[in-house]
């Protein structure tokens, strides 16, 4: 074999490394950052909804607290059928959206 293909080969490996380091750096970063960076607070500025709080309560079911126009929402969500708990609940003064 010559030098100039185990050199190529070699080369080769070291920038797919490069690449899977850059790919994993990335995902690292917008998991940490994601939520708080500027393109998603634009988004997020221009939402009505939002889900406040999500409880397991086993492996089919689970309650879903829900916030639209600072009126909260309790769900029930399961395999069989989706129940609304309570509705028309107030949000905490401390937690109001500013729409």
């Amino acid at each position: 074999m010559e030098w100039g293909h185990i050199f190529q080969a070699v080369f080769s490996l070291i920038f797919v490394i490069g690449l899977l380091l850059l790919t994993l750096w990335a995902f690292k970063y917008c998991e940490l950052k994601g939520l708080n960076s500027r393109l998603m607070k634009s988004f997020k500025a221009n939402q009505r909804i939002e889900i406040v709080e999500l409880r397991r309560i086993d492996a089919k079911n689970s309650a879903v607290l829900i916030r639209r126009d600072n009126i909260e929402t309790l769900v029930l969500l399961g395999a069989a059928q989706n129940l609304i708990l309570e509705q028309n609940i107030s949000a905490p003064k401390g937690l109001e959206t500013n729409d």
